[in-house]
């Protein structure tokens, strides 16, 4: 069944929505109120269903009733069984989708799918109604945040001012601010599990680890026998944990702090030059070679460092992946790679993926004066942010 408002699926998605509480379960009644089925696509014998979302949002939806939509407006009545409080769905097929929670025996949801904003209202279940506005008020300004975050990555991409890097930067971290707190209230001030747990859900992914921590413990005190806030909680700290783990891995295994390791390789005229060749400047080590599309993306933010900064005892120097040498230097020459290469023409069986144990290209090194790797990685404004920090 395909319908309309597919975001309340994607959010449903986000975490285990099957949640359930001890004390809101039994039979439950949803009556739709439904107009102007009309102006939805044609279809013979239109499907309305209450369905029950699996665990994890993964599985197929379970129906729990249908009906059949006959007219432009009419009523229908979807009966489902429930053990314990729960998110479930309404679905109209080849139209809307709204959420409800089974908070109470009988609930009326008044349905207009003329609309595709604002296409309905619900009567009867506070938890229901609590849940359609807090979806209604997260949708609306996680897309305002999402515009801020474009606007500021083609800032950083077409090399805006300081300034207004600045002010855009300023502008997304008071509106993710301001979202937070309003999340953190839901979760606190609500009174439906349900609710909380969809809350939680996609506070995950805006909130500081430290304060999502904090809101889970005070869900799970306020709810202790709700199986899946326990669940949650459980299946949180075990990602924390794995988290930790690769962050400890990851720290035994980078090149930062550590003495660059040395590379020789011949040039595109044929002499021999090496990384140790430019001890007592600060060189980017760039991997990259021709073939490599993201590569060749990248390398006008290169490029940009490079004239930014090579008047201020920086450097750049690229060690190619390439396979042959006559794509390797046209692709210097196009795009004005003013810089020392070098490569041995061994594609992934290059010398520099061995001692430098990286695993996909573009990937760089910055390697101070005294030799040593500074950063790892730097990409677009990132790459110029931490140059701009070091050449000051």
């Amino acid at each position: 069944m395909k319908t309309k408002k597919l975001f309340l699926v994607g959010l449903i998605a986000l975490f285990a929505v099957q949640c359930k509480d001890k004390g809101a379960g039994g039979s439950f009644t949803v009556k739709v109120n439904y107009s102007n089925a009309d102006k939805l696509t044609p279809i013979d014998k239109r499907r309305m269903v209450l369905e029950e979302i699996p665990f994890g949002g993964d599985g197929v939806p379970l129906i729990l009733d249908s009906a059949t939509v006959k007219d432009i407006k009419g009523t229908v009545s979807l009966d489902g069984k429930a053990k314990e409080e729960g998110i479930y769905q309404v679905a109209v097929e080849e139209g809307p989708v709204l959420l409800i929670v089974n908070d109470s025996e009988d609930m009326t949801v008044n349905l207009d799918m003329s609309k595709k904003e604002q296409y309905y209202t619900i009567e009867g279940s506070p938890a229901s109604k609590e849940l359609q506005d807090f979806i209604q008020k997260y949708s609306v300004e996680s897309q305002e945040i999402n515009t801020v975050f474009m606007q500021l990555d083609s800032l950083k991409q077409f090399g805006g001012s300081d300034s207004l890097v600045l002010a855009s930067t300023n502008r997304k971290n008071e509106m993710i601010s301001a979202l937070t707190s309003y999340m953190k209230n839901m979760v606190s001030s609500t009174k439906s599990p349900a609710v909380s747990l969809f809350a939680l859900g996609l506070s995950s992914r805006i909130m500081p680890a430290k304060d999502f921590d904090l809101l889970l413990n005070d869900a799970v005190k306020k709810f202790p026998e709700h199986n899946m806030v326990k669940t949650l909680k459980q299946t949180y700290d075990m990602q924390q944990a794995q988290t930790a783990e690769m962050e400890k891995q990851k720290a035994a295994t980078t090149l930062i702090g550590k003495a660059a390791p040395d590379l020789t390789m011949a040039d595109v005229n044929g002499k021999n030059i090496s990384i140790s060749d430019f001890k007592g400047k600060y060189v980017l080590v760039d991997f990259w070679a021709s073939w490599c599309g993201p590569c060749r993306n990248e390398n006008p933010n290169v490029v940009r460092a490079y004239d930014k900064f090579r008047s201020k005892n920086f450097t750049i120097l690229g060690v190619s992946l390439d396979k042959a040498k006559e794509p390797w230097v046209k692709a210097i020459a196009d795009d004005k790679l003013a810089w020392s290469h070098m490569s041995d023409l061994k594609f992934w069986d290059s010398e520099s993926v061995k001692v430098y144990g990286f695993e996909g290209i573009p990937y760089n090194v910055l390697i101070d004066p005294q030799g040593i790797i500074i950063a790892e990685n730097l990409r677009g404004f990132d790459l110029e942010q931490k140059l701009s920090e070091v050449l000051k």
